[in-house]
């Protein structure tokens, strides 16, 4: 490419997107917990808020999810893709959120993803109350596999010093211990919770239902992990159309394929039976919250021949 096309280019993009976005690049953080830079604080009144959360589920490919999202020219990314501000950091206000997403120079969408905002209790009245037309994506894994692929996580970060089959029978007591005090705000975390909630983190009824106490079901979109890998360009082309953005040739997007794991054997073979049971009543709960968002659709597709 010609030197003078190129420079004249990047001065454009320059020009159109903002000299903050072009330093955003530069000042990313390396560390998941290192505040933003001051003068993205001090200019937080100028930032555009996110417009859609991928609220989980852990282990279910949120970071391949956000990486083609945000790969497409109507979507530009938060400073860091988990900035877990509606579950850890609520306590550092809403300047200190702000301050990781871009100026509003940019006309398109931005949005974060923090998988633990699924399941933790406060985060769907805090998200509400900053944006009560926050659009919000849940991606879904196997609850059997997604647990077992958390449990390895914890092992490989040293968190976790029982076997799989007795971190599954030691997490009620786990949890017990100091969940009720997740709703003691602004700022108590639970390191239990966070760490071994392996079967909580599948109840994906339990915690959507939850959510949509909040918002209405039109703002939900769910999608399921193994469907898009399967076939990645219906599931983002439909993810698109729910945020509102044009079409784009999925091709040309960051596929996910090369970070997609191979599924962990569970050890105990009458285990994966037991934790399957476990998860029946679970499931039949998604399948309605699903089914109402089918009748939804279709109640709306019906609206104009009936005019």
């Amino acid at each position: 490419m010609d030197t003078h096309c190129w420079t004249w280019r990047r001065a454009r993009h320059t020009l159109r997107h903002g000299l903050d976005d072009v330093r955003q690049r530069f000042t990313r953080p390396a560390g998941a917990w290192v505040d933003p830079p001051a003068w993205r604080v001090a200019t937080a009144f100028a930032r555009r808020p996110p417009g859609f959360l991928i609220i989980g589920a852990q282990r279910a490919a949120t970071t391949s999810l956000y990486r083609l999202l945000t790969s497409h020219p109507g979507v530009r990314p938060a400073l860091r893709k988990e900035v877990h501000y509606f579950d850890f950091q609520y306590a550092k206000g809403r300047s200190w959120y702000l301050a990781h997403f871009p100026l509003r120079s940019f006309s398109g969408l931005t949005g974060e993803a923090s998988p633990y905002y699924m399941v933790h209790p406060l985060a769907p009245e805090r998200v509400k109350r900053m944006n009560p037309r926050m659009k919000l994506i849940a991606i879904l894994r196997d609850p059997v596999d997604r647990a077992l692929s958390h449990y390895h996580r914890e092992v490989r970060l040293g968190f976790e010093p029982l076997t799989f089959v007795e971190a599954v029978d030691a997490e009620p007591e786990r949890l017990a211990a100091d969940s009720h005090r997740l709703l003691e705000p602004p700022h108590y975390y639970s390191h239990n919770h966070h760490h071994y909630s392996y079967r909580d983190r599948g109840r994906y009824g339990h915690h959507l239902a939850r959510w949509l106490e909040h918002f209405p079901r039109e703002q939900l979109h769910v999608i399921r992990m193994e469907a898009m890998f399967e076939d990645p360009g219906d599931i983002i082309g439909k993810t698109l159309a729910f945020l509102g953005l044009p079409p784009v040739d999925v091709e040309r997007l960051h596929l996910p394929h090369a970070n997609r794991a191979p599924p962990y054997d569970v050890p105990d073979p009458t285990l994966r039976a037991r934790l399957k049971r476990h998860f029946e009543a679970d499931q039949a709960e998604l399948e309605g919250l699903l089914q109402s968002r089918r009748l939804l659709q279709s109640r709306h597709t019906r609206l104009p021949s009936q005019d």
